[in-house]
């Protein structure tokens, strides 16, 4: 398995396997001991359409070709307990909400409005499920 199928691998890890979760991939890449071909490894992923920008710099998602690609590239437990790869998940589901907070907590601070601290509010309520979730499923 080559750099970029274990990068997409760690990422249908992540997501659980699900087009509409978001994770910080350099965070990912960084994780994985890659960072210094984080470059490159953005550039193919995209370029294979395995991975789908968002509007924040460094956020993917993992696209329908992604995940047929990891599944194709053997997706597999490595040993792990499925309670383990929950907390692995969850942990850096959790990693990416605590990001979104804080900037969220920037721009709350700078317009202190009703739908802002909604919004953050919101993203808090992730963070509990996520650190819950983990907490259920620490060996």
């Amino acid at each position: 398995m080559d750099v970029y199928q274990r990068v997409l691998v760690k990422l249908y890890e992540v997501t659980g396997g699900k087009d509409s979760q978001t994770v910080d991939l350099k965070e990912l890449v960084k994780g994985l001991g890659f960072l210094g071909n984080y470059p490159d490894i953005f550039k193919q992923l995209s370029r294979q359409g395995w991975i789908a920008e968002t509007r924040r710099s460094d956020v993917v998602s993992i696209t329908h070709w992604g995940i047929k690609e990891a599944k194709k590239a053997g997706v597999s437990s490595g040993g792990e307990s499925e309670s383990l790869k929950i907390v692995s998940r969850e942990t850096e589901r959790l990693k990416s909400d605590v990001k979104q907070f804080s900037i969220m907590l920037d721009e709350f601070s700078a317009n202190k409005s009703k739908e802002s601290f909604q919004s953050l509010e919101n993203v808090f309520g992730q963070l509990v499920d996520a650190v819950g979730k983990i907490k259920d499923n620490v060996e």
